[in-house]
């Protein structure tokens, strides 16, 4: 028995992530604005096509690939850097992080990004490891869910602010490129604060309160590489809703269910970062100053919302 604890224990000690979970080889999907044949590893591949994918061994070194066409050929090196599995070796550190000894002068260390972008039309050898082509006329559909949600409001004849976060909503708009990484976003938006952040039946007992806001905006917007900041306009109708529910013979409310809606004016401030070809993760700040048709008429509200964004090219 003490000769299995010492081993299982040598066996933990001497794991490594980056060689148990890495193969010796990586796909790699290469797409260029132009079809394109591609040299790599003194493998020619003639035909001319956008996309390409193909396997790679890891390595320390840069992948070397040479593009050509009629009008073009350029060689690129595309760095290598360590891979997720060798960062794994973090955690749980029940291998007191041994496996980054063990990793250190290994193969299997590294990896490559999962997309290179090349633009076959310029003569400089570089790559992009996100979406790079942008141009003027451009529109893109843009289609998000802002998930998580913090609200301030301020309702009419409440004493006290309500806040909360919660989940859920949904927002449509278009992106409109007036030059290479500037672009104009419309768009119309939905959020709550439902306190469930997955679908699922629930059963509410009690006062429960929710709140919810509608609107639309305007927005400039300026990329560079994979970020995206804004700042623009926004009109929204925000609603407070006190219920109260029977269900369970809950405790007596403590005053009649009510629900007040006021629309407001005001900013927004959106942020994302790009992490694929189309999706983005990102920020949006919506405060709003001036509420037309209340009593309180200048109060300070907001919104803010970890959007989940698809931008979908409709014209290029």
């Amino acid at each position: 028995m003490r000769h299995i604890l010492y081993i299982l224990s040598i066996s933990i000690l001497l794991t490594s992530c980056a060689s148990l979970l890495n193969s010796k080889q990586t796909r790699l999907k290469i797409i260029s604005n132009e079809p394109v044949g591609l040299i790599i590893n003194q493998d020619t591949i003639n035909h001319l096509s956008k996309e390409k994918k193909i396997s790679v061994s890891r390595s320390k070194e840069p992948q070397t690939l040479t593009i050509f066409n009629d009008s073009i050929q350029k060689t690129i090196n595309v760095e290598s850097k360590n891979s997720f599995a060798y960062w794994l070796n973090l955690y749980p550190n029940i291998h007191l992080w041994t496996g980054f000894l063990i990793d250190k002068n290994k193969a299997k260390r590294y990896a490559y990004s999962k997309r290179i972008y090349i633009d076959a039309v310029d003569t400089i050898p570089k790559y992009y490891v996100y979406y790079p082509w942008s141009r003027k006329g451009n529109i893109d559909l843009h289609v998000s869910l802002p998930h998580i949600n913090t609200f301030l409001l301020k309702p009419e004849n409440e004493n006290n602010n309500k806040v909360n976060t919660g989940f859920w909503g949904i927002s449509l708009g278009l992106d409109y490129y007036y030059s290479k990484n500037q672009f104009i976003n419309i768009g119309v938006s939905g959020v709550s604060d439902f306190f469930v952040p997955f679908p699922a039946a629930v059963d509410i007992s009690g006062e429960y309160e929710l709140m919810s806001s509608s609107y639309i905006s305007l927005s400039n917007n300026h990329r560079y590489k994979r970020f995206i900041f804004g700042y623009g306009l926004s009109f929204s109708r925000n609603t407070w809703d006190l219920r109260y529910y029977e269900r369970f013979d809950p405790p007596p409310s403590t005053r009649d269910p009510v629900k007040k809606s006021h629309v407001a004016m005001g900013l927004i401030f959106p942020a994302y970062y790009q992490i694929g070809e189309n999706f983005n993760i990102g920020l949006v700040y919506r405060p709003t100053f001036y509420r037309p048709n209340m009593t309180d008429k200048f109060e300070y509200e907001h919104l803010i919302s970890i959007d989940f964004a698809w931008k979908i090219r409709l014209i290029k």
